[in-house]
């Protein structure tokens, strides 16, 4: 009889190796594009984180200077409480670089520490340490800092607390219009001062690459003695 089995000769064409080293490849860019999406959101957590403690920072020490403002106001004992070009009279500062004179532009010292100059020369670091670490490791890289600068202070006829509340007076510093430019409004008259000031507080992050600024407007009514 005749034997009518065949056998077949195969080679080996090699394509299950590139098929396997495509499908590694595909594997590898897979893990390559994961870990990359992994690190970028670790780095935009990390700059919220940041962010946030920024912001933190520059809300703590506007709060500081608002306390500080409060109780200057509150110890005072009525008197105007005004500010100079070098904050040497209250640790405020005015406006303007000249009291009352808008054409002379903005306080240099205040100007140059809104513009984040760490070195210049104005401007209070808030008193609590908040560089200090932490357990939670919610430390800033320098001190938050504020300045509070005297915008404004109007003389008011009537108490605003009587509900018939009138400013008949002069209007100093900001804009300086009306009488007496710049000058103080204690000893004007029987009645109240309204005094408005701005503060500016300033914060860096841990790492020191965030930076926030947050400004308040702030006012107080004291009363004013009557002219002698």
């Amino acid at each position: 009889m005749r034997n009518t089995n065949m056998q077949l000769k195969t080679h080996q064409q090699g394509a299950v190796l590139a098929i396997g080293l495509i499908l590694l490849l595909i594997i590898t860019l897979m893990g390559y594009t994961g870990m990359k999406s992994t690190m970028l959101q670790e780095k935009m957590a990390a700059g919220l984180h940041n962010r946030s403690l920024a912001n933190s920072g520059s809300h703590s020490a506007l709060r500081e200077g608002e306390e500080f403002l409060y109780n200057l106001i509150e110890n005072t004992n009525g008197v105007d409480v005004v500010g100079t070009p070098n904050g040497a009279l209250f640790n405020i500062y005015s406006m303007y670089q000249q009291v009352g004179v808008a054409s002379s532009g903005e306080n240099t010292i205040a100007a140059a520490f809104k513009n984040n100059d760490w070195t210049a020369t104005g401007g209070t670091a808030t008193s609590k340490d908040y560089t200090a670490v932490t357990e939670k490791g919610a430390a800033l890289s320098v001190q938050p800092q504020y300045i509070i600068q005297h915008l404004r202070d109007t003389d008011v006829i009537a108490s605003p607390f009587g509900g018939a509340a009138a400013s008949g007076g002069a209007t100093h510093e900001f804009g300086a219009t009306g009488s007496g430019g710049g000058g103080s409004s204690v000893g004007s008259g029987a009645g109240t001062v309204q005094d408005t000031y701005l503060i500016t507080a300033k914060s860096r992050s841990g790492d020191g690459n965030s930076f926030a600024i947050t400004q308040t407007v702030y006012t107080a009514v004291t009363s004013s003695p009557p002219t002698n």
